[in-house]
């Protein structure tokens, strides 16, 4: 799903101050992004590994230079997104609430998991977005045999090392 250019769509946040629709356009223009996806918030890898790992690592990706934010994407919704975020204690990353899976859909992402009663879902990957153009993804082994219960929920190739090293090699 490299260079893809992700197209506009509206996203609805939950604040302190209520409810701010913010569109793709706001998130992606002139901005260099990493950006990964995620089963869903509250979960036991999104949650204890992968949230918490791009949060440690979010000064490091900024240093670089070549990014600008660091997004974490799941197919929740505002409110949900809004308490984990809390939960967590998240001060740095920017988390998405693509509640409809429509910017996960246009990265080839949804998936149904039927093993854990999901629903439609995001697969795990990393993504560098430029200036609303994916240049780069890294997707977890699996996605095309989603049906096979036995793929499990991998979590190696989305690390936020693997794609910081990527954005140094920049």
């Amino acid at each position: 799903m490299e260079n893809v250019k992700l197209w506009d769509y509206d996203f609805l946040f939950r604040t302190d101050d209520g409810v701010q629709e913010i569109n793709m356009p706001a998130l992606f223009s002139n901005k260099r992004i990493v950006m990964f996806g995620l089963p869903g918030a509250f979960t036991p890898t999104c949650s204890s590994k992968q949230v918490p790992a791009y949060e440690d690592l979010y000064e490091q990706f900024i240093a670089t230079g070549k990014v600008d934010d660091v997004y974490c994407v799941s197919v929740n919704d505002m409110y949900v997104m809004n308490a984990w975020g809390k939960d967590l204690g998240i001060k740095s990353l920017t988390l998405i609430p693509d509640g409809e899976g429509v910017l996960t859909s246009q990265l080839g992402m949804l998936v149904n998991k039927p093993g854990t009663k999901f629903g439609k879902r995001s697969w795990r990957y990393s993504a560098f977005v430029a200036d609303g153009i994916v240049k780069k993804m890294f997707i977890e082994n699996g996605i095309n045999n989603i049906s096979d219960d036995k793929v499990g929920d991998p979590y190696e190739e989305s690390k936020p090392e693997k794609i910081l090293d990527y954005v140094k090699s920049l």
